[in-house]
């Protein structure tokens, strides 16, 4: 890897896990999540990143991809399990993380399960590890804890400007892998449950992903999709990232449109499949000759 690549990658890292702690101290009882996604996005282009993806503030049995839109009401209730799953980017070079949090409680043990299983796995990481080996510790720690890994959730290898660069890095033991070579950069994220150990989708999506022109009908869809391409290329985009280019209702038909003609990519929430809650932790490493490295620590 060139010296520019893993400078900005370690300064992607720094400013998520700046952000992280910054962030985690804003979630409480009666808090707007749609303020705390604002202060997140607003702190990473303070600190000189900007956004990977919007963030994902997903409660109690959302799994992952829920991030507020810009009409979002919904506040933080006392005990919720909160993940906050956070994306910085420096010229495209990416950095991962998620923390998992009680409102107004302590660490309880599905947090400190999946806390546990991420550090296992990075102790593992080095050259000629193959994923399925990490996915055997993520899975044998977790269930030591009694509970199960989500099994249809990943972590997934880092490109420039790339969130999943062709390997996945699974959460189960599996019978075959890819192997990690020096270099590589991956986002290691484990989920524990109480539940069934996999994820369903809901209807809803309020993430998306620009994939390709096409043909619209609606003058909003080309408007959105002419913006998206511009400004985000690649990279997810939420809902309220677009609010601006049309009303409400209009917003909502044009992103319709635009993820049935395969203009853009939706990414619908997921949730637990029986509603339990999940707890989710992540880092990004890089693998180096000997090791790794951890850019979000």
């Amino acid at each position: 890897m060139e010296e520019d690549a893993r400078e900005k990658y370690i300064q992607a890292g720094k400013i998520a896990a700046q952000v992280m702690e910054r962030g985690l101290r804003e979630v409480r009882a009666g808090k707007r999540l749609l303020e705390l996604a604002e202060f997140v996005e607003s702190e990473i282009e303070r600190l000189g990143g900007k956004p990977a993806f919007p963030v994902n503030i997903s409660v109690n049995h959302i799994a992952a991809h829920y991030s507020p839109t810009a009409w979002d009401e919904t506040r933080f209730e006392e005990n919720d399990l909160v993940k906050l799953d956070i994306g910085v980017h420096v010229d495209g070079y990416i950095a991962d993380i998620a923390r998992s949090i009680v409102v107004g409680g302590e660490k309880n043990e599905l947090i400190l399960a999946s806390e546990e299983a991420l550090q296992r796995a990075i102790e593992i990481i080095r050259p000629g590890v193959r994923t399925s080996e990490i996915g055997a510790a993520v899975e044998e720690t977790i269930r030591r804890h009694g509970f199960k890994p989500v099994e249809n959730l990943t972590g997934h290898r880092l490109g420039r400007y790339s969130l999943h660069g062709g390997m996945t890095v699974p959460n189960v033991r599996t019978r075959h892998g890819d192997v990690l070579r020096e270099g590589d950069v991956v986002a290691i994220e484990p989920f524990a449950t109480t539940g069934a150990g996999r994820v369903v989708d809901e209807k809803e999506a309020i993430i998306f992903r620009y994939l390709r022109d096409r043909p619209l009908r609606m003058r909003e869809s080309r408007a959105i999709l002419a913006y998206v391409k511009k400004n985000f290329g690649g990279l997810p985009f939420a809902e309220r990232w677009v609010a601006h280019l049309a009303p409400r209702h209009r917003l909502q038909l044009a992103l319709r449109e635009l993820a049935y003609s395969g203009a853009i990519y939706a990414y619908r929430i997921l949730r637990e499949k029986k509603r339990a809650p999940v707890a989710q932790a992540e880092h990004t490493v890089m693998v180096t000759s000997d090791g790794c490295v951890v850019t979000t620590g």
